[in-house]
């Protein structure tokens, strides 16, 4: 492993576990077993670090929904649990510690680029959803685009504090979040 992939990595498990707030670039240097002077020739700053590992899993996360949703052997229900059971997976690793300092007004540099992801994001999911209701897969009476602002909107509200205190830890909230879309109050299907 090189000393970029030990600082990324560490950085990551750091971040995961504390927030990126707290976590300070001594903190990292010294898990990692790097100098402050090989941080910064890989990174200016910490935020950088966090935008690094963001756009690299996030990248991924977006390759792997194209490649699902691309998929001809699998219906939309198998997709669709498929992609909530990923999305489920990826968020176990982040603490609310870690989405709390992602949603803060502070963060406007990473609020910037999640909308960006975001809008990657819709774009994917728009394909998907119109493909379904066109395949007879989906409720053909849902409005889609009414939808995708639906689920938004739902990513708002979960940034509020109010909401953000609800949940114990984020897979549980992205997990509500998920199944209220998907299911609404009907019991999920197996």
């Amino acid at each position: 492993m090189t000393k970029k992939e030990k600082t990324e990595a560490t950085a990551k498990e750091l971040f995961w576990k504390h927030g990126f707030k707290k976590v300070s670039i001594d903190e990292i240097c010294k898990k990692a077993a790097v100098s402050r002077k090989t941080f910064y020739t890989y990174y200016p700053n910490k935020q950088a670090l966090v935008l690094s590992i963001l756009e690299s899993l996030t990248n991924e996360m977006l390759d792997v929904f194209a490649v699902l949703v691309a998929d001809t052997e699998k219906s939309f229900s198998e997709k669709m649990n498929m992609l909530l059971l990923l999305k489920f997976e990826m968020n176990k690793e982040f603490s609310m510690e870690f989405i709390n300092d992602f949603l803060h007004p502070d963060s406007a540099e990473l609020l910037e680029y999640l909308n960006t992801v975001v809008g990657k994001s819709l774009k994917l999911t728009r394909e998907f959803f119109t493909n379904a209701q066109q395949n007879g897969e989906m409720n053909p009476g849902l409005n889609i685009d009414f939808l995708l602002w639906n689920m938004q909107k739902q990513l708002e509200i979960c940034s509020t504090p109010e909401a953000l205190a609800m949940f114990p830890d984020s897979e549980s909230m992205v997990r509500q979040i998920s199944e209220l879309m998907i299911y609404g109050v009907m019991k999920p299907e197996q």
